[in-house]
């Protein structure tokens, strides 16, 4: 897989909707990203919070622009002070460095997108979005 198409980011979408109902998560946002940070797809669930879809693309950005999951990027960002304000400022202030912030690789470890999952607990949202990735086959790095 070269990246991720159109329909691709329509099954990883369904699949994080629904695993997000299966879970007995709150209304997600999600939104699926190419290699260069692009937005390719951005779904905000029934009652998801308003600030959801923003927040799941610029988890989506973070992730796939620095090659790292969201508990990378947070650890990152507590150890380095300079860092995530510096990304931040370097990225026009549309990333955010959290969990719910997947890298998206293919079987064979390419990276291939980013994924942003916003709208329950930060551990949730990743959980979710790992979980419905496999049930696509994709990797997700959390």
């Amino acid at each position: 897989m070269a990246g991720i198409d159109l329909e691709k980011a329509r099954e990883i979408t369904r699949a994080v909707l629904a695993k997000g109902a299966e879970m007995g998560l709150k209304p997600l946002s999600v939104a699926v990203l190419d290699t260069g940070g692009h937005l390719i797809m951005l779904e905000r669930s029934d009652g998801a919070n308003a600030a959801g879809p923003e927040i799941a693309r610029s988890k989506g950005r973070a992730a796939v622009m620095m090659h790292m999951g969201g508990k990378q990027l947070k650890a990152l960002s507590q150890d380095t002070s300079w860092f995530m304000p510096s990304m931040r400022e370097a990225c026009h202030g549309q990333v955010f460095p959290a969990p719910g912030a997947v890298l998206v690789r293919d079987s064979d470890g390419t990276v291939v997108g980013g994924l942003g999952v916003s709208g329950d607990a930060g551990a949730n949202d990743a959980a979710c979005a790992v979980a419905a990735l496999a049930s696509v086959g994709l990797v997700g790095e959390d």
